[in-house]
């Protein structure tokens, strides 16, 4: 047995545009004009070079072989990883609208990732894996689960640092090149470096370390390490499982909700372990519910919950 990935045209459409956008934006500046928007258009051109050089590492050709499965970087085939069939313990299977998404996990880590948009022969590679005769995940009570960042949402925390240090400098820059700093810096500083300040905060506050324990749930929280708080799952009322419609793809949150307010969320985008922390905590949602990022905030601010 012997499978290579093939990818799917229609799945890259939107990177292609991204790889496209990103080349425009660095070229543009050497054809000229005023030195503001050049300097606009050159940021604008990084950024998107940095976002574009982040999917092109984790895009990956994998091999399915006898007993064995190759993980490939295809912008740096040097870097490859190979895996027996038999580490894999379990395996979860989501669906995104017409697209499947077929995670392989090892000891309830996600390991690797097969998505009908990316690859053509997505089905053909799943046939090949079930073969082995892995089975859904499910938690056992007795082990302690502990959360697993996404690397992409740690990606994007650090990108909005990297923003926010761009922003304190600017005028920094602009008084070691004319001894002064015009008003228009000021603003600038003023208006994006308190809203990427924001986002880096709110991105910060997100990200707690969760343990799942026999009945318990400890939660430390990236932005106040020094604060532990301490759950036992019975303290909490029930469960909604919330979703945000969104261009790209569903932002899911389980809520934990105790005296009708919100007493824990934990976002699917996250955590790369979302759905063994969810059978670690083993509350089913009472409901799924349709929420706007606005209306959401409402009730992380503290308002009751009386859907």
């Amino acid at each position: 047995m012997f499978i290579t990935s093939r990818f799917n045209p229609k799945g890259l459409q939107l990177q292609l545009v991204l790889f496209l956008t990103t080349a425009l934006a660095l070229c543009t500046p050497a054809f000229g004009g005023k030195k503001d928007v050049i300097i606009t258009i050159a940021v604008a051109g990084v950024l998107l070079a940095i976002a574009a050089c982040i999917w092109a590492f984790l895009l990956k050709t994998i091999t399915v072989m006898d007993q064995e499965l190759e993980v490939k970087h295809t912008c740096l085939p040097f870097l490859k990883r190979y895996y027996r069939l038999a580490e894999f313990d379990s395996f979860i299977i989501e669906e995104d609208g017409i697209y499947e998404t077929f995670f392989l996990l090892i000891q309830g880590k996600r390991a690797v990732k097969l998505s009908s948009k990316i690859y053509k022969n997505y089905a053909e590679l799943k046939e090949a894996l079930s073969v082995v005769g892995l089975k859904e995940w499910g938690t056992d009570a007795n082990r302690a689960v502990d959360s697993v960042f996404a690397k992409s949402h740690l990606a994007a925390t650090f990108v909005l640092f990297l923003l926010v240090l761009l922003f304190v400098a600017i005028p920094i820059i602009e008084y070691v090149e004319d001894g002064q700093v015009t008003k228009k810096s000021y603003l600038l500083v003023l208006t994006g470096g308190l809203m990427f300040v924001s986002f880096f905060l709110y991105a910060l506050s997100c990200c707690k370390r969760l343990t799942v324990w026999r009945g318990h749930l400890e939660v430390r929280s990236l932005l106040t390490p020094w604060k532990v708080d301490y759950y036992s799952l019975d303290d909490f009322d029930f469960a909604l499982e919330v979703v945000t419609p969104s261009h790209f793809e569903e932002d899911k949150s389980l809520w934990l909700v105790r005296d009708n307010k919100l007493a824990l969320s934990i976002p699917k985008n996250v955590y790369a372990n979302y759905d063994v922390l969810e059978h670690a905590i083993g509350i089913v949602p009472s409901d799924t519910i349709k929420m706007s990022y606005f209306k959401k905030l409402k009730y992380h601010l503290g308002n009751t919950i009386d859907f």
